[in-house]
C-alpha cells in the first residue's frame, strides 16, 4: 500500500511541474530568430522598448558577468550626453584618454559612477540611479577601450552629394568614417547560428531585430540608423569575401555618421577589442546570411 501510493503522489507531482514548465513558456522565442526587445505598454498601447534602454539587465542580474560591448550601449543611451558620443566631453569631463582612468582601478570608477561625484547624480539603482551594477562595470569596461586612443581628428564638412549619370560605374562601397582594413575577423570561418546569437545582444538593439529597421538617431543627416536586411547595396557582393570585408571594417573600426550631433555611433568592436575576432566572423556571417536572397 505505501509502494502504490508512493507511486501515486510521484504521478502527481511530476503532472504539476510539466504543467507549470508550460505555464512559463507560453510564448516561446522562436529559434530562427534574432532575440528583440521587450513589449512594454505606453496608454494600453504595446510599443516596442528602444531597445538601448537597459540592454545589460536584459541578460544580465545585478551582479552579472562584465560586457564592454554592452557597456558600450549603455554609455550612449545614458552617459554621452554629458560626456561626449565618443568620450570627448560636452559639459561633463572627457573620459577619452582620461587620466583619473588611466591611474585608477575599475573599482575606484565603479564607486565614482555609482555614487556620483561633483555634478553627476549616483547611477546604481540602490543609490537612486537608473543602472544595474553589472551595467556600471560593463561602461567602465568600455571606458577602458577609449584610453591610451588617438585623439579625435577635427570635425572636415562633408562633400555634398550629386546624382550619378545613368551610364556611371557601379560606386564605391561605402565606408565607415573611422580609417582601416579588414581585421583577423575575415581570416576565420564564420557560425551564422553563433552569430545569429551575438547579433540580437549586440547589433539588433540599434539594427533592429534581423537587421529589418535601424532606430531613431537624431541628429544624424539619415535619421536613423541604418537597417541592414537588406544591406546597403554598395556594401553587398556576389563575392562573399568581398562581402564579408565590406561589413568588416564597420564592426571592426566603427563609424560615427554624418550630422550636427548624432545621438548613435557604431562602436570600434574590433579596434576596442570589445568583441573578440570569431565573435566578429560569426556576426559577419549572419548578416550575409540575411541578405543572401535580396
Amino acid at each position: 500500500m505505501f509502494v502504490r501510493n508512493r507511486s501515486l503522489w510521484l504521478v502527481i507531482a511530476l503532472t504539476g511541474l510539466l504543467a507549470l514548465a508550460s505555464a512559463c513558456n507560453i510564448n516561446p522565442q522562436p529559434l530562427a530568430l534574432t532575440p528583440v526587445p521587450t513589449l512594454s505598454f505606453s496608454g494600453g498601447v504595446p510599443t516596442l522598448v528602444p531597445a538601448l534602454q537597459l540592454p545589460a539587465a536584459s541578460l544580465a542580474g545585478p551582479s552579472g558577468p562584465v560586457d564592454a560591448a554592452l557597456g558600450a550601449a549603455v554609455f550612449f543611451e545614458n552617459c554621452s550626453e554629458c560626456h561626449g558620443l565618443q568620450g570627448e566631453g560636452v559639459i561633463g569631463p572627457a573620459l577619452r584618454n582620461n587620466s583619473f582612468i588611466q591611474s585608477s582601478t575599475d573599482q575606484a570608477v565603479i564607486d565614482v559612477v555609482s555614487g556620483g561625484r561633483n555634478q553627476m547624480p549616483a547611477w546604481l539603482q540602490s543609490n537612486g540611479g537608473a543602472l544595474t551594477s553589472s551595467q556600471i562595470a560593463s561602461v567602465v569596461a568600455y571606458l577602458r577601450s577609449l584610453q591610451n586612443v588617438a585623439p579625435l581628428p577635427s570635425a572636415t564638412p562633408q562633400p555634398t552629394e550629386t546624382p550619378e549619370p545613368a551610364n556611371a560605374p557601379a560606386p564605391e562601397p561605402a565606408q565607415p568614417s573611422n580609417a582601416g582594413g579588414p581585421g583577423q575577423a575575415m581570416t576565420l570561418t564564420g557560425n551564422v547560428d553563433q552569430g545569429r546569437l551575438a547579433f540580437g545582444a549586440y547589433c539588433a538593439t540599434c539594427h533592429g531585430p534581423q537587421g529589418r529597421a535601424g532606430r531613431p538617431n537624431p541628429d544624424s543627416d539619415d535619421g536613423a540608423v541604418p537597417g541592414i536586411n537588406p544591406i546597403d547595396p554598395t556594401i553587398a557582393s556576389a563575392d562573399a569575401k568581398v562581402f564579408a570585408a565590406n561589413i568588416d571594417v564597420f564592426v571592426e573600426h566603427g563609424s560615427v555618421p554624418s550630422g550636427s550631433n548624432p545621438d548613435l555611433m557604431m562602436p570600434a568592436f574590433g579596434d576596442g577589442k570589445l568583441l573578440t575576432p570569431q565573435q566578429i566572423a560569426d556576426i559577419v556571417a549572419y548578416v550575409i546570411s540575411l541578405n543572401q536572397s535580396k
